[in-house]
């Protein structure tokens, strides 16, 4: 990520942390739903929404481009036709393995069975290069031709897409996990993008809010509560 970029250009580092972001709850996802035990559905559910928020997050970012970033740049000549089409038919392969894999979510989360978990972290394995392979396109091919074609306003629309897309019980723990995908390295220049408050709501409990869902994803309620006991 680059840590700047010129005042009034498009803050293109950003997108880069979010596709940091996708990487790793899904990477992290698989093995979340293969330690799902059979029958435990109260950890499947959880799970389960944990997956449903990303992908919703996921499906937005992509038709956000689909409607305000490729129109603007599929022709442009500065781009290989080439890179253009496999783009398009990376977008096609995510969209059909995050439909494989929703489909696959309520009946999982219903009856955690052995065969449905083996499924839903199939879906997610099979997501994973797929969407690794899209988003260094983006940024090899994509990113770098962004400021010369898009004002900051016209480029913070996608943020605020993004931003829009998150489920409001999961925004805080998508917060922490942003600062987690910046790592050391970058997380001051995650910190300055965000607003006073909730900087200071991060530095505060970023990490702790990111542990404490986390072990909520990890064991199931009644688990949580002999804990807490």
């Amino acid at each position: 990520m680059a840590a700047d970029h010129a005042p009034g250009a498009p803050d293109t580092a950003e997108m880069v942390l979010v596709h940091r972001l996708f990487l790793q709850e899904y990477t992290a996802a698989v093995a979340l739903v293969r330690a799902v035990r059979a029958g435990d559905t109260a950890r499947a559910a959880v799970v389960a929404g944990h997956l449903g928020a990303l992908g919703q997050m996921l499906t937005e970012h992509h038709r956000a481009e689909d409607e305000l970033l490729w129109p603007r740049l599929a022709a442009d000549p500065a781009l290989d036709a080439a890179v253009v089409a496999r783009m398009e038919e990376q977008h096609e392969h995510i969209a059909a393995a995050l439909a494989r894999l929703h489909r696959a979510l309520p009946q999982w989360a219903a009856g955690a069975e052995p065969d449905l978990t083996a499924q839903v972290a199939h879906a997610c394995t099979v997501l994973l290069p797929a969407l690794e392979e899209h988003l260094g396109d983006e940024e090899r091919h994509i990113l770098p031709l962004v400021p010369g074609r898009f004002t900051a306003a016209q480029w913070a629309q996608l943020s605020a897409r993004g931003r829009a897309a998150v489920p409001p019980a999961h925004r805080l723990y998508m917060l922490a996990a942003l600062g987690e995908a910046a790592g050391n390295k970058h997380r001051q220049e995650f910190l300055r993008r965000l607003p006073a408050p909730v900087r200071l709501l991060y530095r505060v409990a970023g990490r702790r809010l990111r542990r404490r869902t986390w072990h909520r994803l990890s064991t199931t309620p009644g688990h949580r509560r002999r804990a807490a006991a």
